[in-house]
């Protein structure tokens, strides 16, 4: 089972993609934001990251830099509201491997976390 990390500082809309990933077979692991993920990441293994950008303390943008500086290749699929051009090119320049505008069709959401773990297993 694929364990996912949700890192995203809105309480219902992380409990709602933990409820549709746990359903789609995922063993999700909340965090209200990018610091808790990165101590989170100290300790336990997982597979694939879904993070919103804007969190307090450690924000998306941040997060998924440090993640690629330290080295790891960990999926990043970045999920948030900011919808101009130039967050986007933010987010990718970063480190994030794929991206959503939110409202986020929960659908297509799973869709593309099985694209990035797919991709990341051919490695």
């Amino acid at each position: 089972m694929f364990r996912i990390l949700i890192a995203e500082d809105d309480a219902a809309l992380r409990q709602m993609f933990c409820r549709v990933l746990s359903r789609s077979g995922f063993d999700p692991i909340p965090v209200a934001d990018g610091q808790e993920a990165l101590e989170v990441l100290e300790k336990e293994f997982v597979d694939l990251i879904v993070s919103d950008i804007m969190m307090p303390r450690v924000d998306g943008y941040e997060l998924v830099q440090t993640l690629r500086d330290s080295g790891s290749s960990i999926p990043v699929l970045m999920i948030t509201a900011k919808d101009r051009f130039q967050d986007l090119q933010l987010g990718f320049l970063s480190g994030t491997d794929d991206f959503m505008v939110k409202p986020v069709n929960v659908n297509e959401m799973v869709l593309r976390i099985n694209a990035l773990l797919r991709r990341a297993q051919m490695i």
